[in-house]
């Protein structure tokens, strides 16, 4: 008999533990001002346009000039990551010219501090697709974060590759998912992602 209290005891107590939760977030451009937390590369800026929209009215437009590199726009930012944590993250991409440039493609970096997003220090990759498969694609990517010591966050960019002086695209339907809640998701506007809690504890 004291066998089984202590059998049921145990299988009480693992009840009442704590399942934690996995972040979700998501941002379609629609409050009509932002555009993205920040960029790389001098030859790029951006726009919340309303010429085109996957969904809604609204679409953060990004233009290339004059014609050099591959200039990026920051979408997503997760600081406080540790090692094993997952992210993955998708947006979709309009192109003016299907099947051929401009056109977009999903990609990360690693940032050193949680207060600066452009700490950059180092790539995360990315996936090896382009958008341009049809007028509107969506690109998406995970990441398991694997610090190198130095680095705390991710960042999310979606990339430009142009072929002319001018080109554009456009971003809509951003959505990204984390595997922590302890770690800090931030949206276009630089607004924090509110932890979603997917399960709960019996107590």
């Amino acid at each position: 008999m004291k066998r089984a209290t202590i059998v049921a005891i145990a299988v009480l107590a693992l009840a009442a533990m704590p399942v934690w939760a996995e972040q979700n977030g998501t941002f379609d451009w629609e409050d009509g001002t932002t555009t993205v937390q920040g960029s790389f590369g001098t030859n790029v800026t951006f726009e919340n346009s309303t010429e085109q929209a996957h969904g809604g009215t609204h679409s953060l437009k990004m233009i290339e000039s004059p014609l050099s590199g591959t200039p990026q726009g920051y979408i997503w930012w997760v600081t406080g990551l540790v090692d094993g944590d997952i992210v993955t993250a998708s947006f979709w991409v309009h192109d003016v010219t299907p099947g051929g440039n401009p056109s977009g493609r999903i990609w990360g970096g690693y940032t050193e501090f949680n207060d600066d997003i452009t700490s950059y220090s180092g790539s995360a990759g990315g996936n090896g697709d382009y958008s341009g498969t049809s007028e509107w694609t969506q690109l998406s990517h995970t990441w398991t974060f694997a610090s190198d010591g130095n680095d705390d966050g991710l960042v999310v960019h979606v990339r430009l590759y142009s072929g002319t002086d001018g080109d554009y695209i456009y971003v809509d339907d951003a959505a990204i998912t984390v595997s922590s809640d302890t770690a800090i998701v931030y949206a276009p506007d630089s607004s924090i992602v509110p932890v979603e809690l997917m399960s709960f504890s019996i107590e």
